[in-house]
């Protein structure tokens, strides 16, 4: 946390000074960086506020691999968990790529006067724009530098790190719902009545009460995943948006100043790109309760005893409601409404270059 704070004073003091002069430029220049700050804070403050639902979480997965392992069952969500790692190794290494360009880029012109010196020393640009007060930036640019790189990291560590723990968890879920309709299917085949109504092969109930409590175990993870990440996801998507325009705009700017406009590109990207990532695992997590219903549908449900099939239909009514991760309720976590906000970001764009103008 400190390093949040040391880091959101002099770029909060820069950004005040930017809007007491009316200096529009500095602006966009400063607001996407203090933003990005919030929704790292925001990240870890949901955590210890949810901390006893992540902790049932934690509990609920633990038990999962448990039960699973002992029905020798577990290919199905090991093959989700894995998908799940992957994505996440592919979301952290990709934003630290990012990070590493990012803060590579003000170090531009110091290497160039050290390799190929002039008369002069090259102007030099820290990785933010901040105001310490009594700190001259261009005396100390080292000092600064290695201050404001290692905040930068801190945030984006803290980021990717919480993501990557959402991203696991709910591809977990994924690969429990898809565990259910497999078990579904195969209790079907293996309990069924001929059409005169004699048994061929019956299992008992207990297998139907089996896919009953995976079903259940699968809701519920889902309604404790949506209590955590509402709100969270409400304020991200928030930010997010304005941090899109805001930066879509900041390299219009600076298009004059390559460096500014390399790093204002970078920081677009990487930011659009933790939007997407935010939004895939709830599409997968959507397209699996659904592909539960279509299983469900597709087994030989019509074989099996009366009673069972009053079992799948109340399955069958329930997965007909899909499960939505939600950004307060407001706003649904899929790549449909990715590319709804990538849109309106577009206009906030023309919005906020039309007042710089």
């Amino acid at each position: 946390m400190c390093g949040f704070i040391s880091f959101f004073g002099p770029t909060s003091m820069q950004l005040y000074d930017a809007i007491r002069n009316k200096d529009f430029d500095n602006v966009i220049l400063n607001l996407p960086h203090i933003l990005t700050v919030f929704i790292s804070v925001a990240k870890i403050l949901n955590i210890y506020s949810n901390k006893t639902l992540f902790r049932k979480l934690f509990n609920s997965l633990e038990e999962d691999w448990k039960l699973l392992e002992s029905k020798n069952e577990l290919q199905m969500l090991d093959k989700f968990t894995k998908h799940g790692y992957k994505l996440a190794y592919l979301y952290r290494r990709t934003l630290l790529i990012a990070l590493v360009i990012f803060l590579s880029l003000p170090l531009y012109n110091p290497v160039l006067d050290i390799i190929i010196p002039l008369n002069e020393t090259r102007q030099r640009n820290n990785v933010f724009q901040v105001h310490y007060g009594v700190l001259d930036n261009e005396e100390h640019f080292y000092i600064v530098y290695v201050h404001l790189s290692l905040c930068a990291i801190i945030i984006v560590v803290t980021i990717i790190s919480v993501d990557s723990l959402y991203i696991t968890i709910i591809y977990h879920a994924c690969g429990l719902f898809a565990v259910c309709g497999s078990q579904i299917q195969k209790t079907a085949e293996n309990n069924f009545v001929e059409k005169n109504g004699t048994n061929i092969r019956n299992i008992g109930y207990d297998a139907f009460k089996e896919c009953v409590m995976m079903h259940y175990k699968c809701l519920q993870l889902y309604d404790v995943l949506e209590k955590c990440c509402r709100n969270l996801y409400l304020i991200t998507m928030v930010l997010n948006a304005i941090i899109l325009s805001v930066t879509a705009v900041e390299v219009i700017v600076f298009l004059d100043r390559p460096a500014e406009a390399i790093r204002a590109i970078v920081y677009l990207i990487a930011e659009q790109f933790h939007l997407y990532m935010f939004s895939l695992p709830g599409q997968t997590l959507l397209d699996q309760s659904v592909e539960l219903s279509n299983k469900i549908y597709d087994s030989d449900w019509y074989k099996i005893p009366t009673k069972a099939q009053k079992v799948f239909y109340l399955m069958q009514v329930r997965s007909n409601k899909p499960c939505i991760l939600t950004a307060a309720g407001m706003y649904e976590m899929n790549i449909e409404s990715f590319g709804i906000t990538v849109k309106a970001c577009m206009s906030y764009f023309t919005m906020f270059l039309s007042l710089r103008e």
